[in-house]
């Protein structure tokens, strides 16, 4: 029997308008958005390869980082596509590739030490001690439910 490869590939949404705090998409919505990108294109032959293996696996919309599975086969043109999206839905956004992984597991760690030196970064700009425990809450919360 043969094993089916696939691919995780971590991206971290980014809105066009700075200010908005929370994201609110959904993960029907990002694959909707994607595969139609892919058909616009990479026409039939890229959507009938994508289509196979392709699963949003976690979206979290307060941190803005999506996780997508894709088959072994298929995954560059999913990286290919992602720079050329500007909307998501009605959002206006772009999406930004952090890592390409093997499994979900090391994308897991990844994302932690991602959102761990952004929160170095992000609390040593606040002053109040009750703002700095919300971000931590905020930004370390991680299901993969």
């Amino acid at each position: 029997m043969v094993r089916i490869k696939n691919r995780y590939i971590v991206v971290q949404i980014i809105p066009k308008n700075a200010e908005q705090k929370v994201l609110y998409l959904k993960e029907q919505i990002l694959a909707k958005c994607l595969l139609s990108h892919v058909h616009k294109y990479y026409g039939i032959y890229g959507l009938g390869l994508l289509e196979h293996g392709f699963r949003v696996k976690y979206c979290n919309e307060r941190t803005k980082i999506a996780i997508f599975r894709c088959s072994h086969h298929s995954y560059r043109f999913v990286t290919s596509i992602l720079p050329l999206i500007v909307s998501i839905g009605d959002v206006q956004a772009k999406f930004r590739t952090i890592y390409t992984g093997a499994t979900i597991m090391q994308c897991n760690k990844f994302i932690i030490k991602h959102q761990q030196t952004y929160l170095d970064r992000m609390v040593g700009q606040i002053d109040s001690a009750k703002e700095r425990q919300d971000m931590i809450k905020r930004v370390m919360e991680f299901d993969l439910g």
